[in-house]
């Protein structure tokens, strides 16, 4: 089976980077290297590494300008460190793992509340056959849903990755829309896969609808435990883009870099590798990203670095945090976030990861 599967990881090398190289490229007037030069680069790092490097392009390995593949992590080698330094917390002499805290949206979304952060209210507990309401603890058949009269809503899989298992759902008059369409309750239920939370819809501020107004556009900002300080380790924002209502770079949404200090875009946003490559402004809105000024956001850095603490058996964690009227709201927290876009973006990003993961 192993033998099979490195056949398999080699045969997809091959057949990405023998097939039109200069096509993938994201810096199209920069002198490029040969696609010979570029196969042997993209062999090496599967020897080294053990995986295919999809972010070659990305991260601009492809061209003369002095970029350094060992400025970038591996993706294997990231998540080892990552979760190595999140999975375990020690105290006393004892272990613990502390993710389930972030990593179910229930249990996210009720701590959080607890503690006085904002976060989505949730207002349910569902299955394919059930709703546990919170407000009266009762416990009601699915067809519940259409009789409380006006709801909009997302209905979430408790451990939901990537915008899977996300779903927009509004009732009016008795009438079903998911995802924008009208179904039954049937058709619902069908769709509906694992325990999900139902959690009220927020309104993102008008500032960020301007970007683009379809979904709402999410920071992603990472914050690490360095020593006895929290600190901001990187942030991005991103956008959904065509009509969708996610803004997830993996369903398709573009990014763009956020600077920490002042809260503004920089020129140049990027989409992942399978949806497209560079862009100056939003492809739909046609906004221009640099100097895009984000409301709020030194709020949210400061309440990112509280919350944070509250998590204290976590090392790193990236924060989706909406923009409202009102201020930062707290979607997500995940201690399972990528390294990608940030490196593609800041090519010190490695050095600094590294020089806040914990001793020993």
């Amino acid at each position: 089976m192993e033998l099979l599967k490195r056949a398999t990881t080699a045969a997809e090398f091959l057949y990405f980077h023998l097939k039109n190289p200069s096509s993938h490229t994201y810096y199209p007037y920069n002198q490029r290297k040969s696609n010979l030069e570029i196969y042997f680069d993209n062999l090496w790092w599967m020897m080294r590494y053990c995986e295919i490097n999809h972010f070659y392009y990305l991260y601009g390995l492809d061209g003369k300008d002095g970029r350094n593949s060992d400025d970038y992590l591996a993706l294997r080698t990231f998540r080892r460190l990552r979760d190595r330094a999140n999975l375990v917390m020690e105290m006393g002499g004892r272990k613990a793992n502390c993710t389930c805290l972030l990593r179910d949206k229930f249990i996210f979304g009720e701590y959080l509340k607890v503690l006085g952060f904002p976060t989505p209210e949730i207002i349910a507990l569902c299955d394919k056959q059930s709703i546990m309401w919170l407000d009266t603890q009762k416990t009601e058949p699915l067809e519940s849903l259409t009789q409380r009269g006006r709801i909009d809503v997302f209905i979430k899989e408790l451990l939901g990755e990537c915008a899977d298992g996300v779903y927009s759902v509004r009732v009016e008059n008795g009438k079903l829309c998911l995802n924008k369409r009208r179904v039954t309750i049937e058709e619902l239920r069908k769709t509906i896969k694992d325990k999900c939370i139902i959690q009220e819809r927020i309104y993102q501020h008008q500032k960020m609808n301007e970007l683009y107004p379809h979904s709402v556009n999410t920071i992603r900002l990472v914050t690490v435990i360095c020593g006895k300080e929290i600190i901001p380790l990187g942030a991005i924002i991103r956008m959904g883009v065509k009509g969708q209502c996610c803004d997830n770079l993996a369903a398709g949404g573009v990014s763009a870099p956020v600077d920490l200090e002042t809260g503004r875009l920089g020129r140049e946003g990027l989409f992942r590798p399978a949806f497209g490559r560079r862009t100056t402004h939003h492809p739909d809105t046609g906004v221009a990203f640099y100097n895009f000024q984000i409301p709020y956001f030194e709020e949210a850095v400061q309440m990112s670095k509280k919350l944070h603490g509250f998590f204290y058996g976590i090392h790193s964690i990236g924060w989706d945090i909406a923009i409202t009227k009102d201020g930062p709201v707290f979607i997500e927290g995940n201690d399972n976030w990528e390294i990608p876009t940030f490196q593609a973006y800041d090519r010190s990003f490695k050095k600094k990861f590294l020089a806040v993961l914990p001793k020993g």
